[in-house]
């Protein structure tokens, strides 16, 4: 790829933040199950298993001259990498969509009106992803300062609202601790976006920008977690969407309620995460055939994720419960985070020795 087309390890870690933080905002205790083991501590300590996925992720791919998890094309397993990889985006890219359109039939539109949200959703995502890469990680650095000062604008908002008597470091067994970090691991998908990412790059990260970009995203839900503790206390496990729940009874003397605010949060957060994981699904779909890219791709992918999200969010509950639940396995992270980069290192050992 070309220099022009390539993008700061600044900008892909910030793009890679406002995806990450639809997850944190989206997580619903009642629904996706496991919030009787998410807590402060458990949160903090996922963080550090993040980053060591991460930095072993990124040494597995460093092969040569190159840091892309795939190996050379033109052999059988780049394809079945490409495949595995698609998979797991167009899967994330699904959970994306499926939670988008729960919150919004929920909360914001009628329920009979959710595949309007759901084609609206996908296509808005396609369009995004046929601007290119580039312009999406450029319009990131915006997006942050503005969200960042609509959650300012939520968090004085709430500020009458916290009780510290709610305020609890729950220890939990240590089978339960450990679940709950690896909690946090399964759900971020990020990290495996962030390989693949990584040969649009300029220069190749240092451990120092995994650390921040880790510690950020931990930081953030920890001060959600710490949020919405103070706002509803134990109430808030209850709630589909506790966050929300916590931002309805935040207002100023101007504004009686900030749902539209948390509205614009909820849209922007969502479309990010959205795009960027199309994006690899569709990018990856064309190499695993060996065929070229075109916008094509990027409108297939998108009206698969919608369809699918719409199957799963009109079929029977079981269906999406066992969707979250298999997302929450962490099979997704550890398939794109560790084993085929690390199947791909193997073989990129084996080949070298074979030519010697």
């Amino acid at each position: 790829m070309e220099e022009s087309c390539k993008i700061s390890v600044s900008q892909l870690f910030l793009l890679l933040f406002l995806s990450r933080g639809f997850s944190v905002i989206a997580f619903s205790p009642s629904i996706q199950g496991g919030g009787e083991r998410i807590t402060l501590i458990t949160t903090l300590l996922s963080g550090i298993v993040q980053y060591l996925a991460l930095t072993a992720g990124l040494a597995l791919c460093r092969r040569g001259a190159g840091s892309s998890p795939l190996i050379a094309p033109g052999t059988v397993f780049y394809r079945v990498q490409c495949a595995l990889y698609c998979l797991c985006a167009m899967a994330v890219a699904v959970y994306t969509a499926v939670s988008f359109l729960s919150f919004m039939a929920a909360a914001v539109y009628d329920y009979r009106y959710g595949w309007l949200v759901a084609v609206t959703f996908g296509a808005a995502g396609a369009l995004a992803v046929c601007q290119g890469l580039e312009g999406l990680a450029r319009g990131a650095g915006i997006l942050a300062v503005l969200l960042g000062l609509g959650c300012v604008v939520i968090a004085l908002g709430l500020w009458r609202q916290y009780d510290w008597l709610n305020f609890s470091l729950r220890l939990l067994a240590p089978g339960d601790t450990l679940r709950g970090a690896f909690h946090g691991f399964a759900m971020n998908g990020e990290l495996f976006a962030f390989l693949l990412l990584s040969e649009y790059l300029r220069t190749p990260p240092g451990k120092g920008a995994c650390a921040g970009w880790v510690g950020g995203t931990t930081l953030t839900a920890v001060a959600v977690q710490l949020l919405t503790m103070l706002t509803l206390g134990a109430y808030g496990s209850l709630r589909s969407f506790p966050v929300f729940t916590a931002v309805t009874s935040a207002g100023f003397r101007s504004f009686q309620r900030l749902d539209s605010v948390f509205l614009v949060i909820w849209v922007v957060l969502g479309l990010v995460k959205f795009t960027v994981f199309l994006a690899l699904a569709s990018g990856l779909a064309p190499r695993a055939l060996f065929r070229p890219w075109s916008p094509g791709w990027a409108w297939g992918c998108g009206a698969l994720a919608s369809a699918a999200a719409l199957v799963l969010w009109s079929g029977p509950e079981h269906w999406m419960e066992g969707f979250y639940r298999f997302v929450a396995t962490g099979a997704l992270t550890l398939l794109g985070v560790l084993l085929l980069p690390l199947l791909g290192k193997l073989l990129d050992m084996g080949g070298r020795k074979a030519r010697r």
